[in-house]
């Protein structure tokens, strides 16, 4: 009899600490409910009351590896379209809309020699450099991807996996394959123009 008693008695004092908390709880919920509704002490709506209009998500920010270089756009309307010939080939290319593609876009047509690095990429050094205003520390540029490698100064052309480094900024986008870049040996000559 003493233990019924002792098991009701403890029952007790843990069921009533839990009602309190859940009551304490709801108040707290309600509380906060109320306070993300309606309007505010001026009576404007608050963002995500009935009625109210929700501002426009910002834009992503980049990744590594996903980096926009710069204020490079995604529309393909704003990007400069470019061809890029070499010995009996010719490919079409974008570049961005960020100050280091339009620095290199003023100084088209050029007619550069590239050379292989590393089996992943072709370079040649640009008769100046290009600007780095708004432009990321570096980058991961993808296969298919023109790039400025700003501590030597050079264009490149990415065919393989280089990796996340300091001074790359990409700046265009070949279309297509680049097989026929990649076939190509070192001092290759090519000549970038615009393709308006």
């Amino acid at each position: 009899m003493a233990r019924n008693g002792e098991r009701k008695g403890r029952s007790r004092s843990h069921r009533a600490p839990s009602l309190r908390h859940a009551l304490a709880l709801a108040l707290l919920a309600t509380v906060s409910l109320s306070a993300c509704g309606g309007g505010d002490e001026d009576g404007d709506s608050v963002a995500g009351a009935p009625g109210a209009s929700t501002p426009p998500p910002p834009s992503p920010s980049p990744a590594p590896g996903g980096q926009d270089s710069g204020e490079q756009d995604a529309n393909s309307a704003d990007r400069t379209p470019i061809r890029i010939t070499f010995g009996d080939t010719e490919l079409t290319a974008r570049l961005h809309d960020n100050s280091t593609a339009r620095d290199l876009a003023a100084q088209l047509p050029l007619t550069l020699t590239f050379r292989d690095l590393n089996n992943v990429e072709k370079t040649a050094p640009l008769p100046r450099g290009l600007s780095l205003e708004g432009a990321p520390e570096g980058d991961d540029p993808l296969v298919g991807d023109i790039g400025y490698w700003a501590p030597d100064g050079d264009l490149v052309f990415y065919y393989g996996d280089v990796g996340f480094w300091n001074g790359i900024v990409r700046i265009g986008e070949l279309d297509g394959e680049m097989d026929a870049i990649e076939r190509q040996n070192d001092d290759f000559d090519v000549t970038i123009e615009r393709a308006e």
